[in-house]
């Protein structure tokens, strides 16, 4: 069989990725820093290993930034709904994924302004001034996909990322199409928010 379906979850996981997810199961089934006795403890640092090796994959500032969610849309939904609030207004890609797209559906019924940039394809440039025209005095996100599921078209995260510094903005991007394929490095893309779905490129289990 020839598995097309990558863009929702990498099918055959490598045999070092089953090992690992074995010796986990059979070694450190216990709440890791949850307890004084030494498996609990294994745990932790072996949590804080994968923390630094996230860091070192996308240039993330601090090993205490990284948070482990159930998946990227929950990702997604968190860092939407506990930025922004009633009056903010918030810059989008006309190319979403509904785990964008929806949850600032509802945000926008409780008073969060929605902008919708249009992505001009093959032209990086027009459409990084899509967004710029649309920043206003109160927008104080910008949130787009890396990689669209459908089109394959790649957005210019570098470009967005300097103009969401010059203008005070935060920036969020959804990178589950490119996190592991695609080189990211959140300090030089000025990324404050980096979802990633860890069972596409980086090859984890659902």
């Amino acid at each position: 069989m020839i598995y097309f379906d990558n863009a929702a979850t990498t099918g055959k996981k490598p045999e070092s990725v089953i090992k690992a997810v074995e010796h986990a199961l059979r070694f450190y089934s216990v709440n890791p820093g949850r307890g004084g006795y030494e498996r609990s403890q294994q745990c932790a640092e072996m949590v804080f290993e994968c923390r630094k090796k996230v860091c070192g994959i996308f240039n993330c500032e601090r090993e205490d930034l990284v948070v482990f969610t159930k998946n990227c849309t929950e990702a997604i939904n968190i860092v939407l709904k506990g930025v922004l609030n009633t009056n903010d207004h918030v810059i989008t890609s006309s190319m979403e994924h509904n785990a964008v797209a929806r949850p600032l559906y509802k945000l926008a019924s409780s008073g969060v302004e929605v902008d919708y940039a249009e992505v001009i394809f093959g032209d990086m440039d027009a459409t990084v001034r899509s967004f710029e025209r649309l920043i206003k005095s109160n927008t104080k996100l910008i949130i787009c996909t890396h990689a669209s599921n459908v089109t394959g078209e790649i957005m210019p995260i570098a470009a967005l990322g300097k103009l969401c510094r010059e203008n005070n903005i935060l920036f969020a991007v959804d990178a589950a199409q490119t996190a592991g394929i695609v080189p990211i490095d959140m300090i030089n893309m000025n990324i404050d928010y980096l979802c990633v779905a860890s069972h596409k490129g980086l090859y984890a289990p659902m």
